[in-house]
């Protein structure tokens, strides 16, 4: 993220829940939050849980003139979710309403029991 928004920031871009207003701003995108899907699937063997199934929704900002950044930032998030077990079953891209110069890029993670 650093290379695509062309500086360093003090602070960890990716935030579990929504950043701080102070940081939103054109100039620190792009930037990530994962938020957690409510919801309790399991499996279950003689009344009890064999497999769990968590589900993440991971959202990220980026100017919308960067779309080859976009696609790239996309790609990078599925594999790393993939190598820890977990499936996409929804995203979506589109202008960020409140920051139009902004695109917001939206994926829901199921994980699949399969580490």
């Amino acid at each position: 993220m650093n290379d695509v928004r062309g500086k360093r920031l003090s602070n960890n871009p990716i935030f579990v829940g929504t950043p701080v207003n102070s940081f939103v701003q054109n100039k620190n995108a792009p930037w990530i939050r994962i938020t957690s899907i409510p919801g309790d699937l399991a499996d279950y063997a003689d009344d009890e849980r064999i497999i769990e199934y968590p589900r993440f929704q991971i959202d990220f900002w980026i100017v919308k003139t960067k779309a080859q950044e976009s696609v790239d930032m996309e790609r990078l998030i599925y594999k790393l979710m993939r190598s820890f077990g977990f499936e996409r079953y929804y995203k979506y891209r589109a202008t960020d309403p409140d920051m139009t110069d902004l695109l917001m890029v939206q994926s829901n993670y199921e994980f699949q029991g399969l580490a």
